[in-house]
């Protein structure tokens, strides 16, 4: 049987080609076999509904799905990371260690994620090279902390003290989203009744000012004009935000473009002091992290 598949590289990149297996496990074996991660397996001749509202809807729930999947995979890390560290503590080699948490993981993408590491490491590679295949759920530093870890041989100390860091990373991360939920929740539902104001509630009031013919002062043809604009072409409203969305994200994809942010990130006027803080606590853990393990 012939399948048609969507996979990643080792360099997150998707791959799309075909492959001939008896059936769908099959399939998806020989592609880990071949370096890559399947993310969609179809067999070749079934009906699909392209450009069919239907398809579109179900590609856009498989997508968002996917999203959160690997999204919550990132937060697994650290209990993973905990597990692992008491594992390796108690004297159990690696791979009995993987195939025990492998049975208490409850996210599908992360659990796929441990079962392709528990393969590979089979196959012959090494514990740091099998998480390397997974660059965008294992950050570089925890990477070569564990390759660290092999090197010297206190592969159990470095897991601990990574599922340390991961912890404190998670609950600062908390604190930090706590702390600005207030800010972006009140600006976001201040902006929502401007733009109400400007559309509903103006268009009314103009009606008016037009009546009676007067002249009017300069701030409120500014704000008629912008409430008239916001009347007729609110729709690109949206559209501006998915460019700008679009566009951040080209930027943000490119070393130069990712360092222009991050100058703007540190100039901001409100939340320039936070960031520089989080930076100069990232780095100085990361320093003792690796000077803790004799780098």
């Amino acid at each position: 049987m012939i399948y048609i598949y969507k996979a990643l590289n080792s360099k997150g990149e998707e791959v799309t080609d075909t492959i001939d297996a008896p059936g769908e496990a099959a399939a998806r074996q020989k592609i880990r076999k071949s370096g890559l991660y399947p993310v969609k397996i179809t067999e070749q001749g079934k009906v699909h509904l392209h450009g069919s509202r239907i398809n579109s809807i179900k590609h856009f729930l498989e997508s968002a799905n996917e999203f959160l999947s690997r999204n919550g995979a990132k937060k697994q890390v650290g209990l993973f990371s905990t597990q692992m560290a008491t594992l390796l503590r108690a004297g159990m080699p690696l791979l009995t260690a993987l195939n025990d948490i492998i049975e208490q993981i409850d996210n599908k993408t992360f659990k796929n994620i441990i079962i392709d590491v528990r393969e590979k490491i089979e196959e012959g590679m090494s514990f740091s090279s099998a998480l390397a295949r997974h660059s965008d759920i294992f950050s570089e530093i925890y990477i070569n902390m564990i390759r660290v870890g092999e090197n010297l041989g206190s592969l159990d100390e470095v897991v601990a003290r990574l599922a340390d860091m991961e912890q404190k990373k998670v609950f600062l991360l908390s604190r930090i989203r706590a702390a600005l939920w207030y800010p972006i929740f009140m600006l976001t539902f201040s902006m929502l009744i401007l733009i109400f104001l400007l559309v509903k509630i103006i268009p009314t009031i103009s009606a008016i000012f037009t009546e009676q013919n007067r002249e009017l002062p300069f701030p409120t043809k500014i704000v008629l004009g912008l409430s008239n604009f916001l009347s007729d072409f609110w729709i690109i409203i949206p559209l501006f935000l998915i460019l700008l969305w679009y566009l951040y994200r080209r930027v943000s994809a490119t070393p130069e473009g990712k360092r222009k942010i991050d100058e703007y990130k540190m100039k901001l006027p409100l939340a320039s002091k936070l960031y520089n803080k989080l930076i100069v606590y990232r780095f100085t853990m990361n320093l003792g992290m690796l000077m803790t393990n004799r780098v």
